[in-house]
């Protein structure tokens, strides 16, 4: 595994402007893979390679530029990209700009300017990555959203809030995704069951059942009253514990018959439903419910400070 400080990974069909930004970021002491399409290039991130940035061009054969960057933004959405455009027009660059993109370069272009380029980027990413760090010195923090259903992102809420545990020092990278997913759980089960009252038993394992859940989703995402109904986040954090209140304006449910009250008195679902609280049970210390069940309530102490 290759690893330096700024290793970049350029993408690009013409073998002639791949050489030659290979061999200019080479002669600057950088770290450079290279990649033919965009098949190679996730082959190379999904290796385990130490990529500090992405140079791609827009045209790929295969797999195009726009596609890698979107993929590249899910799977690795720490390190950044940089679109190469040979198009006249700004159309495809600013669509790249809205897709994630840190920056482009138009053909053609100087080396000097590619570099520029790049430096910004990753002066850009190193601040990003110092102000992260400032959250282990976080004595408290107490954050609020209201959100409508039809804007919310329960995926961009769940990372946000893990990812200042883990910034914060409260848990390891392991602990991490099991935090996402603890949240991700609770916002979505507020989403689907609550504002938009898809009832969990019609989820269903077979493929059927789960097109009518999601054809049923969507027309609801788009339908009031359901879409407006407001998803309350309530997160409040110090070293020692934890907290997240979600809070739904649908009508509620009966929250007892997944919830046995003690942890070894939970009983594991087996069912395409309810699963949902059995991973948040098994990750999170004490979860709690309103009387309504319109609201849960997640607690976390922090084991290392005793």
């Amino acid at each position: 595994m290759n690893y330096h400080e700024n290793c970049l990974l350029i993408v690009d069909d013409e073998a002639f402007i791949l050489n030659m930004l290979a061999d200019y970021f080479a002669g600057l002491s950088y770290t450079v893979l290279t990649a033919a399409n965009a098949e190679a290039a996730m082959k190379l991130l999904n290796s385990g390679e130490k990529v500090s940035l992405i140079i791609t061009d827009i045209d790929l054969p295969g797999i195009s530029g726009i596609e890698l960057l979107k993929i590249t933004r899910e799977t690795r959405p720490e390190v950044p990209v940089v679109i190469i455009t040979g198009l006249k027009t700004l159309d495809f660059a600013i669509s790249a700009i809205k897709h994630g993109a840190q920056d482009y370069i138009p053909k053609p272009f100087e080396l000097g300017e590619v570099r520029k380029v790049v430096e910004k980027v990753l002066r850009y990413r190193k601040r990003s990555e110092k102000k992260d760090r400032i959250f282990q010195y976080a004595s408290a923090m107490n954050i609020n959203f209201d959100i409508p259903t039809k804007d919310i992102d329960a995926s961009v809420v769940a990372s946000y809030l893990a990812r200042f545990l883990l910034n914060a020092g409260f848990c390891s990278k392991d602990e991490f995704h099991q935090f996402y997913v603890a949240f991700m759980e609770t916002l979505i089960n507020a989403i689907e069951h609550g504002n938009l009252e898809l009832p969990s038993s019609i989820k269903g394992s077979d493929f059927e059942k789960i097109t009518f859940f999601e054809e049923l989703r969507e027309q609801r995402m788009k339908a009031a009253p359901y879409n407006e109904r407001m998803v309350r986040v309530a997160f409040m954090f110090n070293p020692r514990c934890f907290s997240l209140t979600v809070t739904d304006e649908g009508p509620g449910f009966d929250w007892q018959q997944y919830h046995g009250g003690e942890r070894h008195n939970y009983q594991v679902s087996t069912k395409p439903y309810g699963r949902g609280f059995m991973l948040i049970h098994h990750i999170i210390d004490e979860v709690y419910f309103n009387e309504k069940g319109n609201a849960i309530t997640l607690v976390k102490s922090n084991d290392a400070e005793g």
